[in-house]
């Protein structure tokens, strides 16, 4: 079945096509992702993290607020079925 919907959406096997889509994006659900994910972030970091220089507070602040955006927007997505990102309709272009 699945390849049969994989041959249905690219028009057959030999003849590929442009398509086009809406996506809807929760802002406020991300708002609140990227949020929790920055606060985490510098609570760990400024309870865990002693002396060391700025650029290594900066880099370790990206690296765990991204790490923590990633794994909270897989869990949003994935497991909780709570998306952000929604495909709505996608279409072919003639």
């Amino acid at each position: 079945m699945f390849v049969q919907g994989l041959a249905e959406i690219d028009g057959g096997f030999g003849r590929g096509g442009l398509y086009a889509g809406w996506i809807l994006v929760d802002v406020k659900l991300l708002a609140v992702l990227v949020l929790l994910s920055v606060g985490v972030a510098l609570l760990l970091l400024a309870l865990i993290v002693r002396r060391r220089a700025w650029h290594e507070y900066v880099s370790l602040f990206l690296a765990v607020a991204t790490i923590l955006f990633v794994v909270g927007l897989f869990i949003l997505q994935v497991v909780v079925d709570y998306p952000v990102f929604v495909e709505r309709h996608f279409f072919p272009i003639e």
